[in-house]
Parts: C-alpha cells; sequence; structure tokens
C-alpha cells in the first residue's frame, strides 16, 4: 500500500468511524443517566409504608410496639403527598392515649404530619 492510501484509511477512520463510535457511546451515557422511574415503585413503596405502620401497631390492645420508630414511620407518610387523603384518613384513625415521652412524641408527630398533609391539599 502507498502512502496515498494509507492517508486515505487514517482519514477515513478518524473522520466518520470515531466520531460515529464516540457519538454512540455518548448517547448510551446520556439514556442511563435519564432512566425513568418505574410507574408503580411509588405505590408500592407507600403500601409497604402502611404495612409496616399496621405491623407496629397491636390492634387488640391498641398500642404501639416502638414509640420512636411509628413517629419515625408517619414522618414519611409526608412524602407521598399524592396519597395525602388516603395518609389523613390512616392518622386520623390512630389514637394516642399515653402520657409517657413517646407517646407525645408520637402525639405531635401525628398532627403534624396530617397538618403538613393538609396544607399541601389546600395550598
Amino acid at each position: 500500500m502507498s502512502a496515498f492510501e494509507w492517508g486515505i484509511l487514517a482519514i477515513v477512520a478518524v473522520g466518520f468511524v470515531a466520531p460515529a463510535w464516540l457519538l454512540a457511546i455518548g448517547y448510551l451515557i446520556a439514556a442511563r443517566k435519564t432512566k425513568p422511574e418505574e410507574p408503580n415503585k411509588r405505590y408500592f413503596a407507600y403500601a409497604e409504608l402502611l404495612k409496616s405502620l399496621h405491623a407496629q401497631m397491636d390492634v387488640k390492645t391498641r398500642t404501639v410496639h416502638n414509640g420512636p420508630l411509628f413517629a419515625a414511620t408517619v414522618r414519611e407518610l409526608a412524602n407521598y403527598p399524592e396519597y395525602r387523603t388516603l395518609s389523613v384518613l390512616f392518622l386520623e384513625e390512630i389514637t394516642v392515649t399515653g402520657t409517657k415521652k413517646f407517646d407525645n412524641v408520637v402525639r405531635a408527630e401525628l398532627k403534624a404530619v396530617e397538618a403538613e398533609l393538609l396544607e399541601v391539599a389546600g395550598g
């Protein structure tokens, strides 16, 4: 092969092949960064949150097994404003009757989350 032919091959490789590969790799990287979220992912996370809240309550004695965990789980309901109606109904059914420290924390958290969800609905 002559120098002219090597030059033509170099121009083709650098001018057409390399940009095509760079463009393809750039497109793949951009596609991975903008991966859409699964449509039902938030619903299943919300359902697990409600299951967790229900599991922490003893229905017969109407007591909560772990006050701090229950308060933190209630706080998570505010992260799902699209289900605010169900969350508010759920929170209204919970009655805290104790006077211990964590009973007061749970009571305050219930009121705060309910107010936040109602504010989102009104605002």
